[in-house]
């Protein structure tokens, strides 16, 4: 027997389960595929554990603090195993929220991977599906490269799971999965090494920050090798042997790919459906997430726009009132904030300067580095950096970005006035909070 749906969501991840869920409670009937775990990558192999992996990291830096303000600890131990099986049971948890969700808001779930008959209907196992419209929202997966030893080489989505803590770790990829998996790992105590085809890491983030951040990377223990990528790797008693192209070899514990992600679209069978692709094999979408076939829409990261869960969220929203509503409303990207959870914290909203000065005719750029009270009784070298960027035409915030401790939970109460357009003379006339570090970003002068 068919089933027959208003809305069919693909991808049970963040985007797709609100989606749903919105639905579903404006009278349509929906159903739902996912074929891993409900959460998506987020809750699964993203944002949540690596986010539980952070706050484990920076406890070893926590300790050895703690003795300047009077405290001491006798014996530090950590347990990989213990914050692995910790991790498990908050992510199952996390799991049966989601089902729990979407049961009780009348969405019928299915287990399986869905792939397209025509742009009506969907197998999945050996049932058959057919909705009025159909929702893609299964986000994307990480990009293998090809080496003798790849089949023993991790990625983000195996490196939750590691049976033991390597020694001495490779990270290939200079994108922030690699930078904050080199603060996890480097916090835990493993000795790790960055390698980047490019000089910098961090490609398309702000100039000044990214420097301070490599200097404080360095200064922790991480190396970055830069303007170089290995030529082979391959695996020997229980070593990667890795050679680069400037004729160099070392070897490792553990090689980690973190070189990007790619659309999660080989199960669906979209040619079938003729759905344009971009060069990049994202969906592409209209400004309403509507696809080449009309009744089928996309949304999150298999359309490449921003890749974050709160964005895809957001999405989610906008096409479910689409759906329901005769006016339309587009999404709108800018000013979207966002954090590196490195080792120091890395939050944005916002232009970079070079962004900026593309865009406006004339821009001023306030910053302040200084040492954090918090340190001040150690040997720690750590230092917050904030940078403010503002158009001069009309004195609005434009741009703010912020290095150090606690970097997202500051910028995210920023962002509400950047977003609202407040101006530079607004946060000037605002009192901070002292002693605090977020109180210099309203101090800031020239």
């Amino acid at each position: 027997m068919t089933k027959k749906f208003d809305l069919f969501v693909i991808g049970g991840g963040s985007g797709g389960v609100r989606a749903a869920r919105v639905a579903s409670s404006k009278g349509m009937k929906v159903g739902l595929a996912e074929g891993w775990s409900l959460g998506g990558t987020c809750v699964n192999r993203g944002c949540v554990p690596k986010k539980l992996y952070s706050y484990s990291s920076h406890f070893s830096e926590d300790i050895e603090l703690m003795s300047s303000f009077g405290w001491s600890v006798s014996k530090k131990k950590f347990s990989w195993n213990k914050l692995v099986q910790n991790k498990k049971k908050e992510i199952k948890r996390l799991s049966q929220i989601y089902n729990s969700l979407l049961a009780n808001s009348g969405v019928e779930i299915f287990s399986g991977f869905a792939e397209f008959l025509d742009s009506e209907s969907i197998k999945i196992g050996k049932k058959t599906i057919q909705s009025k419209n159909f929702l893609i929202a299964v986000g994307t997966q990480p990009n293998r490269l090809n080496f003798k030893a790849s089949k023993e080489i991790v990625t983000s989505d195996e490196a939750f799971d590691l049976k033991s803590l390597p020694k001495k770790i490779l990270i290939l990829g200079g994108g922030y999965i690699a930078v904050e998996f080199a603060a996890i790992f480097n916090g835990l105590g493993v000795n790790t090494t960055i390698c980047i085809r490019r000089e910098k890491v961090l490609k398309g983030f702000d100039d000044d920050v990214v420097d301070q951040l490599t200097i404080q990377m360095k200064e922790k223990g991480i190396k970055i090798i830069s303007n170089d990528f290995p030529q082979e790797i391959s695996k020997k008693n229980n070593l990667f042997d890795v050679k680069y192209k400037r004729n160099k070899s070392e070897k490792f514990n553990l090689v980690m790919e973190a070189t990007g992600r790619s659309p999660n679209i080989e199960r669906l069978n979209l040619e079938k459906i003729k759905i344009k692709l971009s060069k990049k094999s994202s969906i592409i979408v209209n400004d309403y997430f509507e696809t080449s076939c009309k009744n089928i829409y996309a949304i999150g990261d298999v359309i490449d726009r921003i890749q974050l869960t709160p964005v895809a969220i957001a999405e989610a929203m906008i096409l479910v009132n689409n759906l329901t509503k005769k006016k339309k409303e587009k999404f709108k990207y800018n000013n979207v904030p966002s954090a590196v959870f490195s080792n120091p914290n890395y939050a944005y909203v916002g232009f970079t300067e070079t962004e900026a000065k593309k865009k406006y005719k004339k821009i001023e750029i306030f910053t302040s580095s200084f040492r954090p009270l918090r340190f001040s009784l150690s040997k720690k070298k750590e230092k917050v950096f904030i940078k403010l960027i503002v158009n001069s035409q009309n004195n609005k915030v434009i741009g703010l970005h912020y290095l150090g401790e606690h970097a997202a939970e500051i910028v995210q109460g920023f962002s509400v006035a950047i977003v609202n357009g407040l101006t530079k003379k607004a946060f000037d006339k605002t009192i901070g909070i002292h002693p605090t570090s977020a109180e210099e970003v309203v101090t800031m002068k020239k």
